[in-house]
C-alpha cells in the first residue's frame, strides 16, 4: 500500500507545539525517509485473520522503529482495521521523572516529519474537567519519547487523526485515571480509542544480567515477559504496576495499567497477544555475530 498522509504545518502564536526531538534517532527525520520506512513497517505488520471486530485499544512498544517499530504498527493497523481512527489516546511511561500525576497535553500540534498532528482538544479538556488525577501539563511531555515515536506512525497510515497525549506514573493513581478515561469515552467520545506506550523487560549490559548472558538470558526475558503479557490479556489492570515493580518486566506499567482499566469500562473483556520479540532477536537476525547480549522485550496486544 501507498502510505502518503501528509498533515500541513499548523502555526498559532498561542499555540503548544510539541517539536519531535527524537526525529533522527528513534525514527527517520526528513519526510521522505520517515513516510517510507513508516509505510515499510505499515506494510510488513500482518495481522491475523480471526481479529475481534471490535477493539477498544492495545498497546504499544516505544524503542527505536528498527527494533519495535513493527510491533507498534501491528497494534495501530488492528485498531483501524476493527473502525477508521479519528482519536487515539495515547498513554505514555515516565523516563524523565517530570510525572507526577496523569499529565496531558491539553491542546495544539505534535509536530512529525509528515507534518503536525492536532491533539483533540474537546476530549483532552473533557478528560481535564473529571478532576484528579488529571491535570493539563504540556511541558511533562516536551522530553519524553515514549508517545512521540507513535505518532509519526498514526500520521502514516490515518490522514487527519487527532490525539490525546497523557503521561501516566506507574503508581496507584494509574487504574484510577484509566477508569475515568474509559467512562468518559465510554459516555461522550466511543469511537476514541486508547494506546498505551512501554517496552518490557529491560535485561542485559547496564541493565544488568540476573537471568543470564546471550541466548540464556535472551530465553529469561521472555520468561519474565510473559508473567507481564499474561496480566494484560486477563485484563488485570490492578495487579500491572505491583508486577512490574517486582519483577520490573515494564518501564511503562502506569501507561499499562491505565489502558487495560479505560477498555475494560468500554466494553473490552479480553486482550489478545498480536506479536512478541525482543531487542536480542532483532539485532542478531541482522548481525548474528555481534557482541551485544541487551535484550528489551516489545509486545503488540490488542484488547477486545
Amino acid at each position: 500500500m501507498d502510505w502518503q498522509a501528509n498533515f500541513p504545518l499548523v502555526e498559532g502564536l498561542d499555540m503548544n507545539i510539541r517539536d519531535a526531538f527524537r526525529a533522527g534517532s528513534f525514527y527517520e527525520e526528513t519526510p521522505t525517509s520517515c513516510r517510507h520506512h513508516a509505510g515499510k513497517l505499515l506494510d510488513s505488520a500482518r495481522l491475523p485473520g480471526d481479529l475481534p471486530a471490535t477493539l477498544y485499544g492495545g498497546i504499544v512498544p516505544h524503542a527505536g522503529w528498527l527494533y519495535s517499530g513493527r510491533l507498534a504498527a501491528m497494534t495501530f493497523k488492528a485498531l483501524d482495521q476493527a473502525g477508521p481512527l479519528e482519536t487515539v489516546v495515547l498513554l505514555g511511561a515516565d523516563h524523565t521523572g517530570a510525572v507526577a500525576m496523569a499529565e496531558v497535553f491539553d491542546s495544539g500540534v505534535w509536530r512529525t516529519p509528515l507534518g503536525d498532528v492536532l491533539v483533540d482538544a474537546d476530549l483532552a479538556g473533557a478528560l481535564i474537567e473529571t478532576g484528579e488525577p488529571f491535570r493539563a501539563n504540556p511541558e511533562a511531555h516536551r522530553h519524553e519519547h515514549s508517545i512521540e515515536v507513535q505518532v509519526p506512525l498514526l500520521a502514516a497510515l490515518r490522514a487527519g487523526v487527532k490525539i490525546v497525549p497523557v503521561a501516566v506514573p506507574p503508581d496507584a493513581q494509574a487504574v484510577e485515571a484509566g477508569r475515568a478515561l474509559g467512562r468518559l469515552l465510554a459516555e461522550r467520545f466511543p469511537r476514541a480509542r486508547v494506546a498505551g506506550s512501554s517496552d518490557l523487560t529491560h535485561h542485559g549490559g547496564h541493565f544488568g544480567s540476573p537471568g543470564g548472558h546471550g541466548s540464556v538470558g535472551e530465553q529469561w526475558t521472555r520468561q519474565n515477559d510473559r508473567r507481564m503479557i499474561d496480566r494484560i490479556v486477563a485484563m488485570d489492570a490492578e495487579a500491572i504496576v505491583a508486577e512490574a515493580l517486582r519483577h520490573e518486566n515494564a518501564c511503562g506499567a502506569g501507561a499499562i495499567a491505565a489502558t487495560v482499566a479505560a477498555c475494560r469500562e468500554m466494553g473490552a473483556t479480553r486482550g489478545v497477544l498480536l506479536d512478541y520479540t525482543n531487542s536480542y532477536e532483532v539485532i542478531h537476525e541482522m548481525y548474528p555475530n555481534t557482541p551485544d547480549d541487551t535484550t528489551v522485550g516489545y509486545a503488540s496486544i490488542v484488547l477486545a
